[in-house]
């Protein structure tokens, strides 16, 4: 059984569950935060990625807020906060998705990213989540 120090990643670090239908933006997104030192599991699906979520072997999401095989990206907040998995989540939205973004935070998304994403931002969305990690309760897989 590994200790938790085992199990904890630096705070620079995250293992980031990539759900995005699109697969060279998919690609694109784990190439550079691989680049970055993350480790990165991605997915095609929302269902995919719902199977395989199991808190703390991810500690940030990252979710595009296209429909994702008949579940966007805030019906897939609501799915894995009712499953008891409170991680945090960065969303990503076509420019000008005021809307959007705003319901996403209050359905509890960490942050909200308009594409195209920036290195930069992307980077510190995720260490603001990384800071966050730690408040937030894991209840269940």
């Amino acid at each position: 059984m590994p200790k938790m120090a085992d199990t904890v990643k630096p705070a620079s670090q995250a293992t980031v569950m990539v759900v995005n239908p699109d697969p060279v933006r998919r690609e694109y997104l784990t190439q550079r935060l691989t680049a970055s030192g993350h480790e990165v599991e991605s997915f095609d699906s929302a269902r995919a990625a719902i199977e395989r979520l199991a808190p703390p072997r991810y500690t940030v999401v990252l979710v595009v807020h296209h429909e994702l095989d008949n579940m966007t990206a805030l019906e897939f907040i609501d799915e894995i906060r009712a499953r008891g998995v409170f991680l945090p989540t960065i969303v990503t939205v076509p420019p000008h998705a005021v809307d959007a973004a705003v319901e996403a935070i209050r359905r509890g998304a960490t942050d909200v990213l308009e594409e195209p994403l920036d290195d930069r931002d992307l980077e510190e969305s995720i260490a603001v989540a990384l800071a966050q990690a730690g408040k937030l309760v894991i209840a269940a897989g």
